[in-house]
C-alpha cells in the first residue's frame, strides 16, 4: 500500500511539473529592461511565473536549439556592437556562452535550423543575411557566409534600400526563405552541405505586391501554400506552389473591414494542425486577425481581435495550442489569450504580464 501511495504522490507530482513549461521573453532595454527574461508557464491555467532573467543589450528576436539546451538572440544595435549571442539553459537560468558580430546593422530576426548546425541572422540595416556554423555544445562557432541584398522599393521612406527582415526554414529545411522590406521580394536559397561546412545559394526569388513590405512568412508542412505577411499594407499575399514556381492567387487584409488607420503587421503564424492562421498588426490597430485555413488552402477571414495593448511585435502559441501570447511593445505587457483547439478562437483570460517592451516569446 505505501508503495502504492509513494508512486500515486510521485505521479502527481510528474503531471504537475510536466504542466509548466519553460516560456523566454526578448525586450528592448531602453525602459529599464534587463533583456531576456525567463518564466515558467503554466499550461494548466495559463499563468506565468519569472524564474530568472539575463543581460542582453536589445535581444529583440529569440530562437531555442531543437533539444532546448541553447537560445540564441540577435542584439539589434545600430552599430558594430550588433550581434548573435549564444545562451546555454540548463533548467534554471541562461548562462551567456558567446557571440558574434552579424556583420550588419539592426539585426531583428534569428532562424536556427533543426536539421543542422546553422543559425541565420536577417540585418534589416544594410539589408543582408549572416550564416553562422554551430558548435556541437551550442556555441556559436564562425560567421561562415554574409550575403548581400541589394534594391529598393516604391515607398521612399520605408524602402529607400535594401532591408532583409527574416529568415524561415523549410519544412524538410533545404530551403531558406527570405523577406525582404525594402525591395518586395521573398528571395529562395537552397542549404547546401559540402562535408561539415554550410553555405547558401539562391534558388528563386517571388515578387510581392509593391509597397507592401513583406516581414514574416507563415509555409505549411508539405510546402504548399506561402503565407507572406505584408507590413506596410496589413495584408496576408497568399502564394500556392505550381512544380517550381510559387503563383500568388490571393491578397487577403488582416485588419477589420472597417479599419482605415496605419497599418505596421507585424507576426504571422499558422497553427500546428494547418487549419488556423493569426497574424497580429501595431499601428493604429493593436489587433490580431484569425484566419481559417480552406481545404484549397485558401484564407477566410473569422474574427479580428483586440490585443489589450499597444503594438503586438510578436505573439506565439503554446506547444499544446491551447493558448496564444502577445507582446505588446508600446505598453508593456503581454495578453495572454486562450485558444480553442477546435475553433481556433481567442479568450482575453485577463491574466497579463507586465515587462518593460516585449517584443518576442518563445516557449
Amino acid at each position: 500500500m505505501k508503495a502504492i501511495i509513494t508512486l500515486l504522490i510521485g505521479c502527481m507530482f510528474f503531471n504537475a511539473v510536466a504542466q509548466k513549461i519553460p516560456m523566454f521573453i526578448g525586450t528592448y532595454t531602453n525602459k529599464g529592461s534587463q533583456g531576456i527574461y525567463f518564466y515558467q508557464f503554466d499550461l494548466s491555467n495559463g499563468e506565468a511565473t519569472m524564474y530568472s532573467n539575463t543581460t542582453s543589450e536589445d535581444p529583440s528576436f529569440l530562437a531555442r536549439s531543437a533539444d532546448g539546451k541553447s537560445l540564441y538572440a540577435v542584439n539589434e544595435k545600430g552599430d558594430s556592437t550588433a550581434a548573435l549571442s549564444s545562451f546555454a539553459f540548463d533548467d534554471d537560468a541562461l548562462s551567456f556562452v558567446n557571440a558574434i558580430p552579424t556583420g550588419g546593422t539592426y539585426p531583428c530576426h534569428v532562424a536556427v535550423s533543426k536539421r543542422y548546425p546553422i543559425a541565420i541572422v536577417s540585418n534589416y540595416g544594410g539589408g543582408s543575411l549572416a550564416l553562422f556554423s554551430i558548435e556541437e555544445n551550442g556555441a556559436l562557432g564562425d560567421r561562415v557566409q554574409l550575403i548581400e541584398q541589394v534594391g529598393s522599393g516604391p515607398n521612399k521612406d520605408r524602402q529607400e534600400s535594401s532591408h532583409v527582415h527574416s529568415a524561415f526554414f523549410s519544412p524538410d529545411e533545404k530551403f531558406v526563405y527570405v523577406q525582404n522590406l525594402g525591395t518586395d521580394k521573398v528571395t529562395v536559397y537552397r542549404v547546401e552541405k559540402k562535408g561539415t561546412s554550410f553555405s547558401l545559394v539562391e534558388d528563386s526569388v517571388i515578387d510581392t505586391p509593391a509597397a507592401g513590405g513583406p516581414r514574416h512568412i507563415a509555409l505549411d508542412s508539405k510546402a504548399k501554400n506561402l503565407y507572406v505577411l505584408l507590413e506596410m499594407s496589413g495584408m496576408i499575399a497568399h502564394y500556392q506552389r505550381e512544380k517550381k514556381e510559387w503563383i500568388r492567387v490571393d491578397t487577403i487584409s488582416i485588419n477589420k473591414d472597417d479599419f482605415t488607420g496605419k497599418n505596421g503587421a507585424a507576426e504571422i503564424k499558422l497553427s500546428s494542425d494547418g487549419e488556423y492562421v493569426y497574424a497580429s498588426n501595431r499601428g493604429q490597430a493593436n489587433s490580431i486577425a484569425q484566419f481559417a485555413v480552406e481545404k484549397d488552402g485558401k484564407l477566410t477571414k473569422l474574427n479580428v481581435y483586440s490585443t489589450g495593448g499597444e503594438g503586438p511585435r510578436n505573439f506565439n502559441i503554446t506547444p499544446d495550442g491551447h493558448y496564444l501570447l502577445v507582446a505588446n511593445q508600446n505598453s508593456d505587457n503581454i495578453v495572454v489569450f486562450q485558444r480553442d483547439i477546435e475553433t481556433g478562437v481567442l479568450k482575453n483570460l485577463e491574466k497579463d504580464i507586465q515587462i518593460a517592451t516585449p517584443v518576442c516569446i518563445v516557449f
